[in-house]
This record gives structure tokens, sequence and C-alpha cells, in this order.
């Protein structure tokens, strides 16, 4: 998986003092994906992760051997809150084997919350659907494939933990593949502030124009500058995801005649295909009918089916948007299309 370098060095200070509880069926688990999942485990202690990995198998041996082998500070634990908090304090890892443990029963799901868990990560013998990132109030209303786990999931999360992991143990890397990129390769149900839409702070700018600056390059959008920018900041919204800007949109409010323009539509290429783009949008109509703005606009060339068949925008001439931005847009030779929508409650 490729990842961005930012983003996976902003989880470090973000995953730091936080703990995870990892369940595992060790001995069903393939070899090389087990080995693998240990070794990452290293990495996150180094980084300053409270671990406490749970066998559920009867692969303990197996796991006890790897760990005597490699570099992981570790100890065996009782399923019990005091004596795991204690090895954590001492930057170990706990290892607690209790076969036939459910990985999402309410005895672990206690556990896990009375450590004041912020990831419960179980390791499953298939790929659950469901999507990237779900959160718990979407998980609960799953219907389909996967929907007893991810209700489950809900619950746990309802429960007091935060963030639920459901990962297949067949792909190999699949922890920090999942963990160190925003999007992930399993399944993560959240009940905190994973993914927001808010106003751009003046220290996001240079993020944004980093971020766009491909779709420029490509005359995808208008190119901008950092003092256009930070002069029309109550204008633009950016998407984060666990504190990584990945999108932006702008409203930009006229008076004559009394209407907005939804500009600056970016999603960054990693985060395609999830619906960010109608999340944002979305988000900027909602701060038009907020504004009491009547109707929207947006100029498109590549997006222009995004708009219309999504959207609900229609057609509409040139000449119905400000004069200005009539101007602009014929002194800049683009061959955009106008389309619009009414805004209504």
């Amino acid at each position: 998986m490729q990842s961005d370098l930012r983003a996976v060095l902003q989880y470090v200070p973000f995953f730091r003092g936080k703990t995870f509880v990892l369940v595992i069926d060790a001995a069903r688990m393939p070899e090389l994906a087990l080995a693998e999942s240990l070794l990452d485990l290293i990495a996150l202690q180094q980084i300053g992760v409270n671990l406490v990995l749970v066998s559920i198998g009867n692969g303990e041996g197996q796991i006890g051997h790897l760990l005597i082998d490699g570099e992981l500070k570790w100890q065996s634990a009782e399923f019990e809150r005091d004596h795991v908090k204690s090895i954590l304090d001492r930057g170990q890892l706990a290892l607690i084997e209790k076969p036939g443990l459910e990985s999402l029963g309410d005895e672990l799901v206690e556990f896990s919350s009375s450590l004041g868990a912020f990831k419960l990560i179980v390791f499953l013998s298939e790929q659950v659907s469901g999507g990237n990132a779900i959160s718990s109030e979407d998980a609960r209303k799953w219907k389909g494939e996967g929907q007893v786990l991810l209700h489950r999931a809900a619950e746990v999360c309802i429960l007091g933990v935060p963030r639920v992991h459901l990962l297949n143990e067949n792909h190999q890397g699949v922890l920090m593949d999942e963990l160190f990129s925003n999007e992930g390769v399993g399944v993560m149900v959240y009940a905190d502030d994973y993914l927001s839409i808010r106003a751009i702070a003046p220290e996001d700018i240079s993020e944004l124009l980093a971020m766009v600056g491909r779709s420029i390059r490509d005359a995808h959008l208008v190119p901008r500058s950092y003092e256009e920018i930070e002069n029309a900041l109550d204008d633009f919204l950016v998407m984060t995801i666990d504190g990584n800007v990945v999108g932006c949109v702008a409203l930009h409010c006229s008076e004559d005649p009394r209407c907005a323009e939804i500009a600056c539509l970016y999603v960054k290429q990693s985060h395609g295909g999830q619906g960010y783009g109608q999340l944002l949008v979305k988000a900027a109509e909602q701060q038009a009918l907020e504004l009491g703005i009547p109707w929207v606009f947006a100029l498109s060339t590549r997006a222009i089916d995004f708009f219309l068949e999504q959207l609900g925008y229609q057609p509409c001439p040139i000449e119905v948007i400000p004069v200005c931005r009539q101007e602009r847009l014929r002194s800049t030779g683009r061959e955009s299309l106008v389309v619009r929508k009414t805004i209504s409650s």
C-alpha cells in the first residue's frame, strides 16, 4: 500500500500513550501473517502505544516462541485490569492467554473498556464487508453481509471502546496497513470524531495548497494563492480524517444575484471513491441554506456528471451567474459548464 508519509508521521503522536487491545487466534492465523503482525507490534511499542495481546485460540506456545525470539518487551498477564495496567506502566506488552474467549464478547469488551482502550483490534478469518470506516450509527443500521459483526462492533463502541477494527488475518502486513493510513484495509467502526468537516484554519492553508497543487497543474482547478485563501477563510471548509486534511470545498457568496458558487472541490486521490466529494458539497449546501441563499451553482468540466447525476444539479446558461464570475471565466479561456441547484430545507 502506498501511504502519504505526512499522514503516517502524524499518527505517531496521535497514537502515543493510547491503549490498543488486539485479539488473535494464533493457531488459525497464517504463520507469515502472524510473524509480521508481531513484528509490527515492536514498531507500535517503540512509538509509545500500550499493547494488550489477547490469544483466544490454541496457539499460545507459538506466540510465546515468536515473542521470545523477537525484540518486543512483554510479559504474560492475568485477565485482570490491575495486573495488566501494572505491566503496561512498565512499557511492556501484556500477553493474555484465554482460549475460547469470544472476540467481541461482553467479557472482553468490559475488560477493554476498563483499561481505557482506544482501539479493539480483532483478527478474523475473512474480510468483513462494510467499507473502510463506518460510524457506529451507520453500523447499527447496516443490512446484508457482515451485519452481525458490524452491529456488535457498534455496540462495543457504545460500551466504551471508541474504535473497533475488524481485520482479515490472512492479509500479510494488515496491522500496519490498517493503522497507518487514513483509509486502512479492514473495517473500522468508530464512535468519535474520526471524520469531520470544519471551517479552514490559517494553519491549514499550506496543506490545502499542497494538496490541490496537482489538480491545478492538470488544469482541473483554478490556481489560488496563499493570500487569496487567507483573505477568504470564511468561504472554505476542509475535511479531515484523524486530523489530516484530505479534502476541501469553498462557498463564494454573491449579492447580485443572491446566490453562491460551490468551488475548489477537491478530495485526495488516495481517498477517492468513498463519497467524500458528496459530503463536502452537501456541507457547503447546508452552509448556504443557513445563510439564506436561495440557489448555488458550480462551474466544471470533468466533474459535470458528478453534479448532475449524484447531486441533483441542473444545467443552466452562463448568463444567470454573477457578471463578475462570467467575466472571470471568459478571461481564463476554460470551457467550463454551469450547473445550479435550488437550496431548500
